[in-house]
């Protein structure tokens, strides 16, 4: 068990170090939270081009059946069959 006056210098000694170490921590935070912020900037960016490109290659197919499904729809019963 340390001496009461032992424990005290202790504590006064490693304040610098503990608010050293606090500092560090605290800057290593804000530049992860940054560089998070800015990945997931780039993700979105990326997400949305590939959303773009998807339904840009989608655009030609989707008017084709749409068309297709409107000739299908006006035609007869008996015309569909056949």
């Amino acid at each position: 068990m340390l001496v009461p006056g032992v424990a005290a210098a202790v504590a006064r000694a490693s304040r610098p170090v503990v608010r050293t170490g606090l500092r560090t921590g605290a800057a290593a935070y804000d530049h992860a939270m940054q560089a998070a912020g800015e990945a997931y900037e780039q993700f979105e960016d990326v997400t949305a081009e590939v959303k773009a490109e998807m339904e840009a290659e989608a655009g030609p197919k989707a008017e084709a059946a749409g068309s297709s499904a409107d000739d299908a729809s006006s035609r007869s019963p008996s015309e569909r069959s056949g």
